[in-house]
């Protein structure tokens, strides 16, 4: 049974050296504000927003941003309240895509859309994981603690919340079956989420198991 501790922490250690993070891209629609109570700025004009973010769960904090010219050359820019979506276990090395749900077509519904947007994480393989719908008015304001002017940007975890009065995210059959691993994987996922003490806590029982 030690052994195959042993061999299951060598695993964590190799894995953790392998990989850190996951790629999260959005749309020009879609800014990424905040992820984990941390917030981010990755300018105003980028087309394909990129980051990396921790493996496993998250709280990515968006808000659909939509610029309209019209036919007198006038011109509107409509932004929502922030929306907040729990991801599933997100997995190490992997690519994820935040998209707009029933995205509106033009000003008229995007002037609706704008009060309760609909946000999606698909996999790489383009499988729905979660939606989430906005709260009907922003709860919440950010500090600036984050990097700027970079297009792909390492974020740390912290504590978070939702805006309150946010409905509840719906998540599809495919985030359990990607979140779902063998038990080898889910102590890598395990010890990376772990701080240094509790990693040292758990090296500590592991070497009086082999006694």
């Amino acid at each position: 049974m030690a052994l195959r501790l042993t061999a299951a922490i060598a695993a964590m250690m190799v894995s953790s050296a392998a990989f850190s993070a996951v790629t999260v891209t959005a749309p020009e629609e879609i800014k990424i504000v905040a992820v984990n109570d941390q917030e981010v700025s990755a300018g105003l004009l980028r087309s394909n927003q990129q980051y990396k973010l921790d493996a496993g769960e998250n709280a990515i904090s968006v808000r659909y941003t939509e610029f309209f010219q019209h036919a007198d050359n006038s011109h509107d820019i409509l932004r929502s309240g922030i929306v907040t979506v729990k991801t599933p276990v997100l997995k190490d090395g992997e690519n994820y895509r935040l998209a707009l749900i029933d995205a509106p077509k033009d000003f008229d519904a995007a002037q609706k859309y704008k009060d309760q947007p609909i946000i999606g994480l698909y996999d790489q393989q383009k499988r729905l994981l979660v939606k989430q719908a906005g709260a009907k008015a922003e709860q919440k304001t950010w500090f600036s603690t984050g990097a700027f002017g970079s297009s792909s940007v390492d974020l740390t975890k912290t504590k978070t919340a939702a805006p309150a009065n946010q409905p509840a995210p719906v998540y599809a059959q495919a985030a359990f079956v990607s979140g779902t691993g063998t038990a080898d994987q889910q102590l890598v996922q395990l010890w990376q989420k772990s701080s240094k003490q509790e990693r040292q806590k758990f090296m500590s029982w592991l070497a009086e198991q082999a006694n």
